[in-house]
């Protein structure tokens, strides 16, 4: 299992404008502030604010806060929407409004004509900053959740929201493992454990408060020690302070100086079952596949829900929700994902295949890394990042435990070398024509040795390992707007017709085609690719 990870830093991007596609900027944790068109738009979990292109905005994302810059629009139509909404989307768009961040990439294969989300976004009940500012409504408890064990504790836990009893407790009592019901709580309400018990806690203070307990009383009611720990928490649940929610809330009139009722009393009306809203369902996230490719990098790619079939070199790895792949430079890489799975990368770093990585390419993070590891996987792909980010800094933690738990990689066998050299020259210049055989001649091998070395490097043979170091960056130059007779001509093909053949046997459509619909990421400069 890798790190404990650390707290979420506070993000921001300064001052930016998309020149093309409006945007989505959606929190899905914590807050977030955005100012645009001489407005402040304070988020908090579950909101967004619709963005149309040409308006210059400032978004800040708070500590232990989450927030994805989502081009829903890119090669599709767009809402009719021309100024800044603030936008309520519901909770079970959470994992798709994810997976439109990672299409904005362009690492998945193929375009999306759906419009499900513009349809959500055209259709969503949008809030202005004046209505911002009316009182806020009663603080809600998260979702519960469905399993018997875990709503067994969640409702001890909202008849008593301070019981100091740590996870292993509670689940000793329901006779579950701690893993067992940290997942039960995280896969059906979207919540770590302890972060549900805190959003319990929050809910359970805002009704102590509307029924005319002090801050103080209702921090230290329900469990938390400290006032500044119930002021960061209350903060980050709901955007406000307790005290800026205890000036916009009139207290509950007391009978007979009394305070009315109990707190299960108080909170009675959210623990009745309500209808639910007639809102849009999102769709099911669709089974995908990447290119196969071959980059002159590293990437650190994370499964985030789901399986996926990850394919490296000549070896394909089967991997669930929590592993972690490091893909290595210089080598075939392909992944296939079932329906639903969402797999992220985190990260890249510039390296050679002869980099010393783990024997076991394979790791594990731990749940309650979550949260950190989506707030890497935006600041490492889009500019939304903490003022002081080392986009090498995931990277770096997962070798780095990976040498110390596992036996290192054996050093560079003897007489591969020449791989390495031919490796770089042709990653560098993928249009050098020369065939292994001269490769030998000029770097003084044998020829056989070098072509069973190029195998046990790359798990491929030359030609084909060349082959598709062209495809790959022939697809980087048709999006790019590059025409087939350039391609043809940057990659060495003696003419396009040749490159047009091998492009449409690799890909299954023709490099027009594939213009048009073989690939879909946005190019406004928020996103990094």
């Amino acid at each position: 299992m890798l790190f404990d990870p650390p707290p979420v830093p506070a993000s921001q991007t300064v001052a930016v404008r998309n020149t093309r596609d409006p945007s989505l900027l959606w929190v899905h944790a914590g807050t977030a502030e955005v100012r645009a068109a001489q407005q402040q738009y304070p988020l908090s979990s579950g909101q967004g604010i619709w963005l149309p292109a040409g308006i210059p905005y400032t978004l800040e994302v708070g500590a232990d806060s989450v927030a994805f810059p989502i081009f829903p629009a890119a090669g599709t139509r767009a809402p009719t929407l021309d100024r800044p909404q603030r936008i309520d989307l519901p909770s079970s768009w959470s994992e798709w409004l994810i997976y439109q961040f990672a299409r904005s990439i362009g690492y998945l294969r193929g375009a999306t004509s759906d419009t499900s989300l513009l349809d959500l976004v055209a259709g969503s009940h949008y809030s202005t900053p004046r209505e911002a500012d009316r009182p806020f409504e009663q603080v809600p408890l998260p979702p519960m959740p469905r399993s018997l064990e875990a709503v067994t504790v969640g409702r001890s836990l909202l008849q008593r929201p301070d019981d100091p009893a740590d996870t292993a407790d509670h689940a000793r009592s329901v006779n579950n493992s701690v893993r067992t019901l940290q997942l039960q709580f995280l896969q059906e309400t979207g919540l770590p454990f302890v972060r549900w018990r805190t959003a319990v806690r929050v809910a359970a203070s805002a009704a102590l408060m509307d029924a005319g307990h002090t801050i103080g009383q209702a921090g230290r009611q329900v469990g938390f020690s400290t006032p500044a720990g119930f002021t960061r928490a209350f903060h980050t649940r709901t955007g406000m302070t307790p005290r800026q929610y205890k000036q916009a809330r009139p207290a509950i009139a007391r009978r007979d100086g009394n305070f009315p009722g109990t707190l299960g009393e108080l909170m009675l009306p959210q623990l009745q079952p309500q209808e639910a809203p007639n809102e849009a369902s999102p769709p099911p996230i669709p089974a995908a596949q990447t290119w196969n490719r071959i980059n002159d990098f590293h990437v650190l790619v994370w499964v985030y829900r789901g399986t996926a079939r990850v394919t490296v070199g000549e070896r394909t790895r089967r991997l669930r929700r929590g592993d972690a792949i490091w893909l290595p430079a210089g080598v075939r890489n392909s992944v296939t994902l079932s329906r639903g799975a969402l797999l992220l990368p985190l990260g890249s770093r510039h390296g050679t295949p002869e980099t010393r990585l783990p024997r076991n390419l394979v790791q594990r993070f731990p749940d309650e890394a979550e949260l950190y590891l989506l707030h890497t996987f935006v600041a490492n792909y889009s500019l939304v990042r903490p003022r002081s980010h080392d986009p090498n800094g995931i990277t770096h933690s997962f070798l780095k435990h990976a040498t110390r738990t596992r036996a290192r990689a054996a050093e560079d066998p003897a007489g591969t070398t020449p791989v390495y050299k031919i490796i770089r020259a042709v990653r560098n210049d993928p249009a050098d024509r020369r065939t292994l055989t001269q490769w030998a001649q000029v770097l003084n091998a044998d020829a056989r040795d070098l072509g069973r070395a190029f195998l046990a490097t790359t798990g491929q043979n030359y030609v084909a390992w060349r082959s598709e170091v062209r495809m790959t960056e022939a697809r980087r130059y048709l999006e790019e707007g590059l025409g087939v007779a350039q391609v043809s001509r940057k990659l060495g093909y003696a003419h396009p017709s040749t490159f047009t053949t091998v492009f449409t046997r690799a890909h299954d459509m023709s490099p027009r085609e594939y213009q048009r619909h073989g690939w879909q990421h946005t190019d406004e400069s928020l996103i990094i690719r």
